[in-house]
């Protein structure tokens, strides 16, 4: 009984996100459809009580029915409050996550909703008394509480098949905001890759990598500046397009904006390594990507050298074999407080750096740029253009509007810090021939239908999770000496692209020749042809 009960509770309280949803697809009212609606409860309790039967034996019962409230209780609060699923790459991503960020989703609301949603409920269990039998009848009991809750199951599915298979087949993501199960079904499936990855040798990527002695005698060394963007949608970075003037630095430079670029993921520990690597999103494994070389090992390969610069959580392995310097060992008071360093702090002393470095040279700069949800923290004071701006980390506690508002000013902030990396690369013209990429790791939602922040499936993700920005600034040396034309170049922006072109335009741009180079997807090939047959 104490099963029964507590299935009840979890598909009552826990599972807000799910019903929402499943209203909405199946069209659920008082009127209509209440019928397939008392099925679904129906059926959802006795798969709970399914599901929590088996443990249903002294000093294992309760543990485990306080741990599923409890834990149903933190992913109600995020389900319900920022409209995120919690599946195995949201999971991978929390792992993944720096202290600072987890700081920022922390709240008095969140503690009061797991006291009361789990805590308590949890405590209620662990006082009400509870007769074991011995084992064998117990294990009868469990048993027999797993067929009849089975039937139960059968039979809603038979008294509504036709509905339960249409909504089921046409809104297959509904299975993602079952609470708690999906989130224990994806910690399993994550634990599970953990596991089976072992101890695997680093599998070597384009180890016949080289740079061809193309360049005239007085040729310059090629200089590329990689700004690695943080939860940027394009929508918002734009020149054109967008209703305010969130990037008026970059539109005064010769930059060649793409419209429509798409990322490999809905959070940066998916977005990040794809990007990197040599698979594309469609076929993209993250097992294979943390255990293969990429695009950074590629570049070494051929004797360029890389730097990586870190004021995020981290490169997710993708910088585990080239230099790194991470801010939070270079703390500088003009840039940095208690909430971390603003993107500046990227910049200090790179200029020293590139001066003693020689030969072609790649930098990523990882920003922390508009990582939410607190995004005021994003950028320094006298960025704060468009007021007022949300100032809390429940974007729900702010007006729409006061959050764009936040968003935006953050976005502004990096269109300053950019114009900062192209000042320096300025400075460079008698050294380097240099360019400039920047690009974010995938989008954010803005309560587009109450959904907030990112990291959703991609096969449910909105396009403001997925539609992110793409531009490039190139020296007059470096077009020249790459036979790029800048009237070609914007030719090319007008298609459409994704993340998986990064690794080829790299190469392309560096004039690395090796077998895993595929020109098709290197985005400026086609210019460097027409520059060569001169058609």
């Amino acid at each position: 009984m104490l099963a029964v009960v507590v299935a009840l509770f979890l598909v009552s309280t826990g599972n807000n996100s799910f019903w929402s949803a499943t209203a909405s697809a199946a069209e659920i009212s008082w009127r209509e459809n209440f019928r397939f609606a008392v099925a679904i409860f129906v059926m959802l309790v006795a798969a709970f009580t399914l599901v929590i039967a088996p443990f249903g034996f002294r000093f294992l019962f309760k543990p485990v029915i306080s741990g599923l409230l409890i834990l149903a209780a933190v992913n109600s609060y995020f389900m319900d409050t920022y409209g995120v699923v919690i599946d195995a790459g949201m999971l991978r991503n929390t792992i993944e996550t720096d202290p600072s960020e987890v700081d920022g989703l922390l709240s008095p609301v969140l503690f009061w909703h797991v006291l009361g949603a789990g805590v308590l409920p949890a405590l209620v269990v662990y006082w009400l008394p509870v007769r074991y039998a011995t084992f064998p009848k117990q294990l009868g009991r469990q048993l027999l509480t797993m067929t009849l809750a089975l039937g139960v199951v059968g039979a809603a599915l038979y008294s509504h098949y036709k509905e339960f298979s249409l909504v089921g087949r046409e809104n297959r993501s509904l299975r993602y905001l079952i609470n708690p199960t999906y989130s224990i079904y994806a910690a399993g499936k994550l634990l599970a890759a953990e596991l089976s990855a072992g101890e695997v040798a680093l599998r070597p990527l384009g180890r016949d990598a080289y740079q061809p002695p193309d360049r005239s005698p007085d040729g310059k060394p090629r200089l590329v500046v990689f700004v690695l963007g943080e939860t940027v949608r394009a929508h918002n970075a734009t020149f054109e397009g967008y209703e305010r003037k969130t990037m008026p630095l970059m539109a005064q430079e010769e930059i060649v904006s793409f419209d429509s670029v798409y990322s490999c993921g809905t959070a940066t520990a998916v977005s990040l390594p794809c990007m990197f690597s040599r698979q594309n999103r469609s076929s993209y494994d993250e097992f294979a990507s943390d255990n293969r070389e990429n695009l950074l090992d590629v570049l070494k390969h051929a004797g360029i050298r890389v730097l990586w610069r870190e004021n995020n959580s981290g490169c997710k392995g993708v910088c585990a074999r080239v230099k790194t310097q991470n801010t939070t060992q270079m703390t500088v008071p003009t840039y940095c407080n208690t909430d971390g360093c603003f993107d500046e702090i990227l910049l200090y002393q790179l200029d020293k750096w590139l001066s003693e470095s020689q030969g072609d040279t790649f930098v990523v700069l990882h920003q922390q740029g508009n990582h939410g949800p607190e995004y005021y923290k994003r950028y320094p004071p006298e960025f704060r253009k468009f007021r007022p701006e949300c100032r809390s980390n429940r974007p729900q506690d702010c007006s729409r509007q006061d959050l764009i508002n936040a968003y935006d000013n953050a976005i502004l902030y990096t269109d300053f810090v950019l114009s900062q990396v192209l000042k320096v690369l300025k400075s460079k013209s008698d050294r380097y021939a240099s360019a400039m990429i920047y690009m974010s790791d995938h989008g954010e939602s803005l309560g587009e239908s109450g959904i907030y922040l990112h990291g959703l499936p991609y096969l449910i993700a909105p396009h403001e999770q997925t539609h992110v920005p793409l531009m490039v600034w190139t020296s007059f040396d470096f077009r020249s000496e790459r036979g790029l034309e800048r009237k070609c170049m914007r030719q090319m922006s007008d298609d459409e692209y994704s993340q998986d072109n990064l690794f080829d335009t790299v190469l392309g741009l560096f004039a690395v020749q090796t077998q895993v180079y595929r020109p098709g997807q290197d985005i400026f090939a086609a210019c460097r042809a027409i520059a060569l047959t001169g058609r």
